[in-house]
């Protein structure tokens, strides 16, 4: 229980107790009231009994006041542990929509492709700006719109990773050697090649 309710609890019980007390002497001061001759005493009691049954009305109803305080705030408690319980499990229903949606995503083939351009052409980007993140920043977005320009063109997804790099390279001038090391691109590679002349 914690210290307000326990002081609530402590204030309730005074007032029950002001409230008995307070009627046992509006009981009393009644009595005496209905049983005395003289008229100045009789006016004294009735105002005596006025007063203290006032009392005792004021002590009833601050009470009932803290009765229902205290059901209010327990009522702004349940609500308010009801509402952060709520917001908890919207959170946790998010993140699973957000896991399941990554888990169930499987890149298209233009993703890919897209993915595997990037990566060629990442390290000419990064020597083109010279190691500076603002100027890098812009030059992948360059990169970026270009190939979401590319992919509109029919076959995008089948076109060799060496020839569509070598074409981006091109157009946005950067320097440097393109090192493909693609599975497909090595093997090309090897076919190009000559064997080494036997000098032995």
């Amino acid at each position: 229980m914690s210290c307000n309710a326990d002081k609530r609890a402590r204030a309730e019980a005074m007032l029950g107790e002001l409230a008995e007390l307070g009627l046992m002497l509006a009981r009393d001061l009644a009595v005496q009231a209905r049983a005395t001759e003289d008229p100045q005493e009789k006016v004294a009691l009735v105002g005596a009994f006025q007063k203290t049954s006032r009392m005792v009305r004021l002590t009833l109803a601050l009470d009932f006041k803290l009765e229902r305080d205290a059901a209010r705030a327990a009522r702004d408690e349940q609500a308010a542990a009801r509402a952060e319980q709520k917001a908890a499990e919207n959170d946790e229903a998010r993140n699973r929509a957000v896991a399941d949606r990554a888990a169930c995503h499987v890149p298209s083939p233009v993703e890919r492709q897209k993915a595997r351009v990037r990566s060629v052409l990442n390290r000419l980007l990064w020597n083109e700006s010279e190691g500076d993140t603002e100027e890098y920043d812009i030059l992948v977005e360059d990169l970026n719109a270009r190939l979401d320009e590319a992919a509109q063109a029919p076959g995008f997804e089948d076109l060799a990773i060496e020839v569509l790099a070598a074409r981006l390279k091109a157009d946005m001038r950067l320097g440097g050697e393109l090192v493909v090391t693609t599975a497909a691109a090595m093997t090309a590679a090897n076919r190009a090649e000559p064997p080494l002349a036997d000098t032995g």
